[in-house]
């Protein structure tokens, strides 16, 4: 029986290279198909007990997409109201695409099956489908088979060859109907707010405006609205503070001199007061007791616990703090490491491993790492924990890990095209293996003191065990320094003291303070406000930020890696606010429509029911702009 032959579909052509490498041991050959950038590769192998003969290409990301029919795609050729319901949209083969798809038809023609490679998530089920249907135009009847895999591991595809599935429809038309909705609302609400400011002549004093007034797209995204929303957010709360005083005591003790001198600072119980009088009267009480007393003293083992098993958005908010990347620009690194094999599929909201996880050999392959190898090696003699990981699962991949060694060569390599990657892929590793550690352990010393009847508490910490701190701090003691630190935890010693005992305090005195406005959002308190309030998802979220950020210039970096909106994006929210319809930046209608998203996903909602939920809303608020639209005007103006 002559072998099958097999097409074989990836997501990017390096992955297709990679796991023809892997799968063929390096024995694959390649030739170029119709597109110059997707290039074939062709090995034997054993596919369900079935000689086959695989054909390897790959796509580059999506190979279709949606638009309006010619009728809707001028600006002027309707009211933009047409675009959220009534103008129909269609999918088809993107411009630039033409090739990509030629190569998958001219392919797929000469094969009996097709195992689609894909991402293991929403957006690369989708572009199954967009393969599936290019494919079935030359060989209608080809058999369709999934590969769910998570790194590209020889372990990873040989388990999923031996696993296929079929493709899922419920994941792909939940993406069918999100792109959909974005855009029909994207496009409506952005012609809506660039002609009306264009025909109003705002346009011509807007950033980036030719002399005419119309070089400047004023635009409007369903994700991008509220992620600039809470820009604008926190930026009103800090011009809406009111600055008030307060008054606190500050009471330490010192034993010792100089160098060796060991401090208690004491915390008031009352932390601090806004009445002048009030505290001054105790104070007053407080100095004229002239000593303190001791009430209450005890010490307890304390323990610091190891950070769950890496998903996106840590892994995004941890290095965004630590090396100062831009999320989007971490994604970009962490997807170069997965292409060449260094570490797992890195879009994933899960951060608990597999009751199966191969902990021994991922560990294993760092001994010989000269930074951490250490820390792997005490792992391996008996200091393992089995991280019991946190309440995230999206059934589709693992947590981060890294799955290969870097030799002294990738390292050179890596600093040749980009330093950073080293920083990602070293984060990755100290972040599987202070996951699988123990704990920090410290003895922690409270005293308790009375003075002039107010009360006052100080603590002090002595570290006794490193631990996952050793791979995730700054490194062990009389060990390699390790940098940058992702987590630590400082030891501050105190005098001793017993209950009863009598001291004059070192210093005693009553300060006075004033209350601080909020600061700017960080790009990490962003990513949080965005996952408590479902805008976008693990893989979208970075994206909309550099586009509010990057694209749009609706907001900008300042200070200590802090955001702050642009004129125009502050202009925007509050024109919007002004005419009532301050739901188009806050956060709710996008959060409803991302769960329906998730409800079409797993099959539970009809995607034309999750369709009609998010437009009806959006005619209303269209209705909205069109009876208000000169608040806008004026908001815009102002600004």
């Amino acid at each position: 029986m002559p072998p099958i032959r097999v097409l074989n579909v990836a997501e990017k052509p390096s992955v297709a290279k990679e796991v023809s490498r892997v799968l063929s041991n390096g024995g694959c050959t390649n030739r170029r198909g119709a597109s110059q950038y997707n290039a074939i590769w062709e090995f034997p192998y054993t596919v369900m007990g079935q000689r086959c003969d695989m054909v390897f290409t790959s796509v580059t990301g999506h190979v279709m997409g949606l638009d309006f029919p010619p009728s809707h795609r001028g600006w002027n050729t309707c009211n933009p109201r047409e675009l959220i319901d009534g103008a129909r949209v269609v999918k088809q083969v993107d411009k630039g695409k033409e090739k990509v798809a030629e190569n998958l038809r001219k392919e797929a023609s000469r094969c009996a099956w097709l195992i689609l490679w894909l991402d293991c998530d929403r957006e690369g089920e989708n572009i199954a489908f967009e393969v599936m249907d290019i494919c079935k135009q030359s060989k209608p009847g080809i058999r369709c088979l999934r590969a769910r895999f998570s790194a590209l591991s020889h372990n990873d595809v040989t388990r999923a060859l031996a696993r296929l599935v079929d493709p899922n429809p419920h994941e792909s038309a939940a993406v069918d109907m999100r792109q959909e909705l974005d855009l029909r609302f994207g496009s409506a609400f952005t012609r809506f707010n660039t002609l009306l400011l264009q025909r109003s002549g705002v346009a011509a004093r807007l950033p980036g405006a030719d002399a005419d007034g119309k070089g400047n797209i004023v635009s409007y995204g369903p994700c991008q609205f509220p992620t600039l929303g809470f820009i604008v957010q926190r930026k009103w709360d800090i011009d809406a503070h009111v600055p008030e005083n307060f008054w606190k005591i500050k009471l330490s003790h010192a034993v010792g001199q100089g160098r060796e001198a060991s401090i208690a600072e004491f915390e008031w119980s009352r932390d601090r007061l806004f009445d002048e009088h009030l505290a001054t009267a105790l104070f007053a009480a407080v100095r004229g007791a002239g000593q303190a007393v001791v009430t209450r003293e005890g010490g307890t083992e304390s323990k610091k616990w190891p950070p769950h098993p890496l998903n996106t958005l840590e892994m995004q908010k941890r290095l965004n703090r630590a090396i100062r990347v831009s999320p989007e620009q971490i994604m970009k690194l962490a997807e170069e490491l997965y292409q060449a094999g260094f570490i797992s599929y890195p879009r994933t909201e899960t951060d608990k491993f597999p009751h199966d996880f191969d902990y021994r050999t991922s560990i294993e392959q760092l001994h010989p790492h000269p930074k951490f190898g250490f820390h792997a090696i005490n792992l391996s003699g008996g200091r393992f924990r089995q991280p019991p990981g946190g309440g995230h699962d999206d059934k589709a991949h693992p947590p981060i890990y890294p799955t290969k060694l870097a030799s002294t060569q990738d390292y050179a390599s890596w600093r040749n095209r980009n330093s950073r990657l080293i920083d990602v892929y070293e984060f990755v590793c100290r972040h599987f293996l202070a996951s699988c550690s123990l704990p920090a352990v410290a003895h922690k010393t409270t005293v308790e003191i009375d003075m002039g009847g107010e009360r006052f508490k100080a603590t002090g910490n002595m570290i006794k065990e490193l631990n996952y701190l050793e791979v995730y701090g700054k490194g062990p003691a009389g060990g390699p320094v390790l940098q940058p630190s992702y987590d630590g935890w400082s030891s501050n010693t105190i005098p001793s003291y017993v209950v009863g005992q009598r001291f004059q305090p070192t210093e005693l005195s009553l300060r006075p303070g004033r209350t601080q406005p909020p600061p700017l959002l960080s790009e990490t308190d962003l990513l949080s406000k965005m996952e408590a309030h479902q805008i976008g998802t693990d893989a979208t979220q970075a994206q909309h930020i550099e586009k509010v950020v990057g694209e749009r210039g609706y907001a900008r970096k300042v200070g200590d890696n802090r955001l702050m909106p642009t004129e125009l994006g502050e202009a925007l929210c509050e024109g919007y606010a002004r005419m009532g319809l301050a739901g188009m930046w806050l956060p709710h209608l996008r959060a409803e429509t991302e769960a329906d998203t998730g409800r079409v996903a797993r099959g539970e909602m009809n995607a034309t029911v999750a369709l009609r939920n998010a437009i009806g809303p959006a005619i209303d608020a269209y209705r909205g702009l069109e009876a208000n639209k000169q608040r806008l005007v004026d908001a815009v103006t102002e600004f």
